[in-house]
């Protein structure tokens, strides 16, 4: 696969339609030349709902049992792990690829994202950085990761995992899998606020290269950027990457935000427009039958997103909440 650009994406069946979107967000912003391979974790896939795409350069990998004994929370299961299986599961021909977490629309020809020099790290990735009012609630968990981890605080840059350019070749020499799931196992369950994030950002602190904040554009972050650097603004006018992370597109709200609203028409355009796109996670803390009631009713009024958002504000209200 000379010239080949290897991406690969893990996924639960929850998370098959977010899956699905992804990939033809990539295939969409490819140029014409450019050729990609998917690898696909998986771990539990509907792949017949997935190939309405008509996706053919994948090859999957049978991951459902894997990291089962590792800690997971109800946001982030046993998958979230999986990224740190490629250096062991790719063939070693296979030298470098780009991790994705599957809920994020691609914007741009990742070509020269995968050409990056990493500087002799294993490991690019783009630094943790949290804008406007969130600063609060989320920096935190950032100012208290050196301290958690019994590591000093040095300013070393905090990194995200949802997008890793990975050195598989010096991965495997540095048995860098291993080490991660170490650092997991070794961590008291309380010091892991993020999981697999805060693993790699321990093990590997120090030894990741800086991507640009473009490709890792937060939705949630959208607002109050006027008093924020010339990068971010940049990077959020014009984003390579849109990362849904912390609050998904929901059916039930509707956009948000110009970010959210160009995700819905994406979504609506593409054959998977009569599918729930991001699991609604307020329904798994129902009765299994009224849940099921739940979402064959929002399947019903996806057609109609007035009328199902006049629904959401309905179930809010009767629930006596904000948002449902």
């Amino acid at each position: 696969m000379q010239g080949t650009i290897h991406i690969a994406l893990s996924a639960n069946r929850d998370f098959t339609v977010p899956l699905a979107l992804c990939l033809r967000s990539i295939m969409q912003s490819a140029h014409e030349e450019t050729r990609y391979h998917f690898h696909i974790l998986d771990s539990g896939v509907d792949r017949s709902l997935l190939l309405r795409g008509g996706f053919t350069n994948i090859t999957w990998y049978n991951v459902a049992d894997k990291m089962r004994d590792l800690p997971v929370t109800e946001r982030f299961p046993s998958a979230t792990y999986h990224r740190f299986l490629l250096p062991t599961l790719l063939p070693s021909e296979i030298t470098r690829i780009i991790f994705l977490d599957c809920d994020t629309l691609v914007r741009r020809d990742l070509t020269q994202l995968y050409h990056t020099d990493l500087r002799g790290n294993s490991i690019a990735a783009v630094p943790w950085v949290v804008l406007g009012h969130f600063r609060e609630e989320y920096g935190q968990h950032l100012q208290s990761f050196p301290r958690r981890f019994h590591l000093p605080d040095d300013g070393t840059p905090y990194f995200y995992a949802s997008l890793l350019i990975m050195d598989l070749a010096t991965m495997r020499g540095y048995g860098t899998t291993a080490r991660i799931i170490e650092t997991v196992r070794n961590t008291p369950r309380k010091n892991l606020i993020w999981l697999d994030q805060d693993a790699l950002n321990a093990t590997l602190r120090g030894q990741i290269t800086p991507l640009p904040l473009e490709y890792n554009v937060i939705p949630l972050f959208s607002e109050q950027l006027e008093n924020e650097s010339d990068e971010a603004r940049a990077a959020y006018a014009s984003p390579a990457i849109v990362h849904f992370a912390a609050m998904k597109p929901n059916i039930l709200i509707g956009p948000r935000n110009a970010l959210e609203e160009d995700f819905f028409n994406f979504w609506q355009a593409s054959p998977w427009a009569r599918c729930i796109p991001y699991p609604l996670i307020s329904l798994n803390r129902l009765p299994r039958p009224v849940a099921a009631l739940l979402k064959a009713s929002f399947k019903a009024l996806l057609p109609w997103p007035r009328l199902l958002r006049a629904y959401g504000r309905l179930l809010a209200m009767l629930q006596g909440k904000k948002n449902p």
